[in-house]
């Protein structure tokens, strides 16, 4: 026990001025006063209480920061029970039987003499398992393409509430809308009416520092309706995913997936094994994010977490697959390339006819943003144009190099359709139109060699993109790569009109042709159908 603090004891006379005491240190002071008995006393209580009132005013600080820290786990409390229920567990069922992967797992496996094989019984345990979020009351589920893998191969299982409903089943009327593999994102919907959609936010607005939580069925154990949650920060914005390692005897690759380019959040939030398809929401409980483990998994560090952004570009994408299409993304017909100061990026060339030549687009011009978005350098040019919807008008805004200094001006666009060589197929409900053996679409879906002839590129707006053999198109002599210019005698500047024209002619049609060194031809697609 500590001695209450006392004053020195002195010989000098009461009053005497020459010397004093620091009640803070116990020296004597020269030069001060001393004070009488009843004075220093008075000083050493005011001291006592002085460290009460510090006391006080700690236990205060103590109790605002403990209310301070409740409110903040209330808020995301109340965040995880708004989004929770829009989250549903998923299971990928190979329809040749699946082998039971968890059972390296060493808890809730069923023994061998026990096994459950039926995915409506309540002990089974996929053996591919991810997340998925609601996106509307009547039952469409948001979740990752890779997660799907292919529709024609497999069943799907999605648990909601503890509920199963099985994919492709006549009972539930359940299906798979439409899955991109460049953007990694697939719908798939279930017969069901009252589920809770998640509030969609905006990712275009976070800034690393953000607070965010993940929800998500790691190791397949959310069937009982009860997402796991984890929460973290915003580590950092527009991440690579890494690409798939190749073989030394493969051929160079084209990169598969916009994420490769830098699209994807960052968070510290642990993403376990099966949380691909899983929400990242905020402190409101609005989804920023759809998760995805396929990042830690082609190799990053597995305490990263990463998830795809939800704006306005990849809104435009999940519209198209709700609506069963595939989406089609957009090109410009540019060389970019990086500048000196790294702001911007600069262009090399540009291709007569395609966009960026129609909107004025010269070569040294320098490309700052594509709507509104930062373009440093070549890539994230690239980026930025490919995230957007083909056939849509963007806003440049471009930095032209001129005598008088530079002048920033903006420039409107309208994007081509760019041409993915991709190893994994899409998939939609709605399957890309035909017309008597032939397929049409923008012509710069076309393949660069097909587009581009030296440096001049294809004439027509529309193409011919794939004929299938021994149909009145290929009997007609039409072959990919050729452009439609007018059908019987109506002129042709986009696919939907090339079908809406032809669609409504019964008989035969004359198709005014354009091959890629400009000869033109007028070729007659027979209404007969080729026999075989």
């Amino acid at each position: 026990m500590v001695a209450p603090l006392q004053p020195p004891k002195s010989s000098e006379p009461t009053g005497h001025a020459g010397r004093g005491w620091d009640l803070l240190s116990g020296r004597v002071l020269s030069m001060i006063p001393l004070a009488t008995p009843a004075t220093l006393w008075l000083g050493w209580l005011a001291c006592v209480c002085g460290g009460v009132v510090a006391q006080d005013q700690a236990q205060q600080d103590s109790s605002e920061g403990f209310a301070m820290v409740a409110a903040m786990e209330q808020t995301i409390v109340n965040a995880i029970e708004k989004a929770a229920p829009s989250v549903v567990a998923i299971a990928r069922v190979p329809r040749d039987g699946a082998v039971n992967m968890a059972a390296e797992f060493q808890f809730n496996v069923p023994t061998l003499e026990q096994a459950a094989v039926d995915p409506t019984d309540p002990n089974y345990i996929p053996a591919h398992f991810a997340s998925g979020v609601i996106l509307s009351a009547e039952g469409h589920i948001l979740t990752c393409y890779h997660a799907l893998d292919d529709p024609q191969r497999n069943d799907y299982y999605v648990w909601w509430k503890g509920r199963s409903a099985k994919a492709r089943v006549e009972r539930w009327g359940a299906e798979v809308k439409a899955g991109d593999p460049w953007t990694d994102l697939a719908v798939l919907k279930i017969e069901a009416r009252g589920l809770p959609p998640i509030p969609l936010g905006d990712a275009s607005k976070l800034k690393r520092g953000r607070v965010v939580i993940s929800l998500g069925n790691p190791y397949a154990i959310a069937r009982d309706g009860q997402p796991s949650a984890a929460w973290g920060i915003i580590s950092n914005r527009q991440r690579s995913a890494r690409p798939r390692e190749q073989e030394p005897t493969e051929a160079p690759q084209e990169r598969q997936a916009l994420a490769e380019f830098g699209t994807l959040l960052q968070t510290d939030a642990r993403l376990n094994l099966g949380t691909s398809g899983g929400a990242l929401i905020d402190l409101q409980g609005r989804m920023v994010g759809l998760t995805t483990s396929l990042a830690s998994v082609a190799g990053y560090d597995q305490a990263a977490g990463y998830a795809m952004p939800i704006d306005a570009a990849s809104k435009k994408t999940i519209e198209s697959l709700l609506d069963g299409r595939l989406p089609a993304f957009g090109f410009l017909g540019v060389e970019p390339g990086d500048t000196p100061s790294g702001r911007g990026a600069s262009i090399l060339s540009v291709v007569p006819g395609l966009p960026g030549s129609r909107a004025g687009l010269d070569a040294g011009d320098v490309i700052l943003s594509v709507q509104g978005v930062p373009t440093d350098g070549a890539q994230a040019l690239f980026r930025e144009l490919s995230r957007q919807p083909a056939d849509t008008e963007v806003e440049l805004v471009v930095a032209r190099f001129r005598a008088g200094g530079t002048t920033p001006q903006r420039l409107q666009v309208r994007l081509g359709k760019k041409q993915l060589s991709l190893s994994k197929p899409g998939y939609s409900q709605i399957p890309e139109p035909t017309w008597r053996g032939m397929q049409v679409d923008w012509s710069t879906a076309l393949p660069p060699q097909q587009l581009i002839f030296g440096r001049r590129a294809m004439t027509a707006s529309v193409a011919v993109l794939r004929v299938d053999p021994d149909t009145q198109a290929w009997r007609a002599g039409l072959r990919p790569g050729q452009g439609v210019l007018s059908v019987d005698g109506q002129p042709i500047a986009r696919p939907d009109r090339f079908y809406q024209q032809v669609e409504s002619i019964a008989g035969d049609v004359d198709l005014e042709i354009v091959d890629n060194n400009g000869r033109r031809q007028l070729v007659t697609v027979s209404a007969v159908p080729v026999e075989n």
